[in-house]
């Protein structure tokens, strides 16, 4: 994955990317393992209001450097989509935005490590986790090691699939 350092976020984009992430939250039934098609709802919404950069980021989670969604390849290549087994979120601007990670804790049958890691730190009803990369993994020990940006198209397809489901 590239290196390069995202544009930091105006106010206004900021705002929407709160806004947006609260909405996505009162649209999207409590349901745990719906990441992917959470994600690309808040990626497609940002994008459907002008916020063009916003992408949908699929790839490993880890706590305290242990995998808890995915895991990291040899090389850090995937070789097939049936090879990955992780995560999803949106990368906008220096922020990483997590719809589903809280919900997923608080679920019946949540990985342990997930659900003794995040009670602690965050309510059920916060939901939403917004932080850059560095502050996650220094503050919240929540290290999203990116594998792959969903092309245009995959998002429309993912975008579309949630509205379905949603409607």
């Amino acid at each position: 994955m590239p290196t390069e350092s995202p544009p930091d976020l105006s106010d206004e984009q900021f705002d929407a990317l709160v806004s947006v992430g609260h909405d996505v939250l009162r649209a999207f039934p409590r349901k745990a393992g719906a990441c992917v098609m959470m994600s690309a709802l808040y990626t497609g919404r940002l994008r459907h209001l002008g916020h063009t950069s916003a992408t949908l980021v699929g790839g490993a989670l880890l706590i305290t450097g242990s995998p808890v969604f995915g895991y990291a390849p040899v090389g850090g290549r995937l070789k097939t989509d049936l090879d990955w087994d992780g995560h999803a979120w949106v990368r906008f601007g220096e922020y990483i935005a997590d719809v589903s990670l809280v919900t997923t804790a608080y679920s019946p049958g949540a990985p342990k490590l997930l659900a003794s890691h995040i009670a602690p730190r965050m309510k059920p009803t916060q939901r939403l986790y917004i932080a850059t990369p560095d502050a996650a993994r220094r503050n919240d020990q929540l290290d999203y090691q990116p594998q792959r940006i969903f092309t245009d198209a995959e998002l429309d397809q993912l975008y579309r699939g949630a509205l379905t489901f949603l409607s």
